[in-house]
């Protein structure tokens, strides 16, 4: 969740020549539905089961990623700001409903102690996998570039012409080739954001299963006072 949150807005503005506003831009749309729904699923979170709530949020957000994983150097505005909006809905039931489970069953003693080492294992986890996606991408990028530039050399007629309209605009050959490993590059990292977007899909539909090895317990009706034992 926390790679994919850091991913989207590194490759908008370094590959797609986003501004931080713009950036910004198409990444804010995703507290409108997590604000109207949140409410929603926090008043039903006692009476659904927090795994099938859970569920709903893992499917969400495999169907977003999905969608980013179409993704081209092409994709207008639109395109990025709609897998965002419906983000919102998925994060709307995604922290509740596993706060539901983490926090199941234990005594108003024992909730300090998990609150802490949940938040410890949530930041922990955020940090190592934003790491690890930044990483991972740099990786791709450098594979999908070598398979790239593989095929521009001086038989392939489609670099050849790229080349003589550059030049034919008033570039030099360093500034033509500079600008085709400029294209290159964006091609390579804009691959390999989408191979991650298409490998965390499948992480969440996977981890669906792990929510339902899980047992929360109910939390028990409240007892009448006026006579009930």
């Amino acid at each position: 969740f926390f790679g994919n949150v850091v991913l989207l807005p590194l490759w908008l503005q370094q590959w797609m020549g986003y501004t931080a506003t713009w950036a910004g831009l198409a990444m804010a749309p995703v507290g409108l539905l997590a604000i109207v729904l949140s409410p929603l699923v926090g008043r039903n979170v006692g009476r659904v089961d927090p795994r099938r709530l859970a569920t709903v949020a893992f499917l969400g957000f495999a169907l977003v990623l999905w969608m980013r994983s179409r993704f081209t150097v092409q994709a207008p505005f639109e395109t990025i700001l709609w897998p965002t909006v419906l983000q919102g809905a998925a994060m709307a039931f995604f922290f509740i409903p596993l706060q539901a489970i983490i926090f199941s069953g234990l005594t108003p003693e024992q909730l300090p102690a998990a609150s802490g080492l949940s938040n410890f294992v949530r930041i922990t986890a955020g940090a190592m996998g934003t790491s690890l996606f930044t990483t991972v991408w740099e990786d791709r990028a450098v594979l999908h570039h070598a398979h790239l530039a593989e095929r521009v050399n001086d038989g392939n007629a489609a670099a050849q012409l790229a080349l003589a309209q550059l030049g034919a605009s008033g570039q030099t050959p360093e500034q033509a080739w500079s600008t085709i490993h400029r294209l290159l590059d964006q091609q390579a990292y804009t691959a390999a954001v989408t191979d991650l977007f298409a490998l965390s899909s499948l992480m969440f539909l996977a981890l669906i299963g792990l929510v339902w090895l899980t047992r929360p317990k109910r939390a028990a009706a409240p007892v009448d006072a006026g006579g009930a034992h």
